[in-house]
């Protein structure tokens, strides 16, 4: 019985320890200079990036302005089969107008796979197989749609370690045919049911390329969480998962495609 006593005690002396680890990481690495947000838009418009369009932000074109060849001096190729994550952030700040402390989580991932670019969009705009993709994604239901646009609402949460990250929200989609025979999806938020987002902006970005001969699709994705008075813990979630997160809805779409 004492051994089972100073086991469990361990394990909880464990957990507390780690949720406090969650508490410090999301603190120290949540950046409380909004202008840096704006200053990492900037820089992605240099690389050739588009960052707005119809007046939403955004990110098409390939990460790194290189054309299809490279991205930063690293050979293309690296990517070929499975996705990276990049340009993942935090920034954290009171709002004076509303008095509210604010949490926006970004991010991007991108990959090449051997599929057609009209088949990955094809996944992405599925809202009713949308769990296949982001497993966070309790129930997604169309409310209404045409040709180029979805009216979707969406219910997404988890659950890590007693802290809970979840919101109910709108939010309104619309698919663009890009320069270079590209296929872009832009969304954000039009309705937080709960209260809890402020803003949810996320982009994909799908374009043909040849390498070695051979025809790939480079996807690209990018997403916003802006959250309301978080609670304690959640930066450090978001900073944990965000990441892994975004790279594996990048591979998922890249292996659901090829099934289609």
């Amino acid at each position: 019985m004492a051994q089972r006593q100073a086991s469990v005690k361990a394990s909880l002396t464990a957990i507390m320890a780690l949720a406090a680890f969650f508490v410090a990481a999301g603190s120290a690495a949540a950046q409380t200079d909004l202008s840096a947000y704006a200053k990492a838009e900037a820089a992605a418009a240099a690389d050739g990036t588009t960052t707005r369009s119809h007046g939403w932000e955004v990110r098409y074109g390939i990460a790194g302005g290189t054309g299809g060849a490279s991205i930063a001096g690293a050979p293309l190729e690296r990517l070929i089969g499975k996705a990276e994550s990049f340009a993942v952030d935090l920034f954290k700040w009171k709002d004076e107008a509303s008095g509210e402390n604010r949490l926006l989580g970004v991010g991007e991932a991108h990959g090449l796979f051997a599929v057609d670019p009209e088949s990955a969009a094809a996944v992405v705009l599925d809202y009713p197989n949308l769990k296949a993709i982001s497993p966070r994604a309790r129930e997604a239901k169309v409310i209404e749609s045409s040709a180029s646009r979805w009216y979707v609402y969406e219910d997404i949460g988890i659950n890590f370690m007693g802290i809970s990250i979840g919101y109910k929200l709108d939010a309104e989609t619309w698919r663009e045919a890009l320069p270079n025979g590209a296929i872009g999806i832009r969304s954000r938020l039009t309705k937080s049911h709960d209260g809890k987002l402020y803003a949810a902006d996320a982009s994909w970005y799908f374009r043909k390329i040849q390498l070695g001969g051979v025809s790939y699709t480079y996807i690209r994705t990018w997403s916003t969480s802006g959250l309301r008075n978080p609670g304690v813990g959640v930066a450090g979630v978001m900073k944990l998962f965000t990441a892994g997160e975004l790279r594996d809805q990048v591979n998922a779409v890249g292996q659901l495609a090829g099934k289609r």
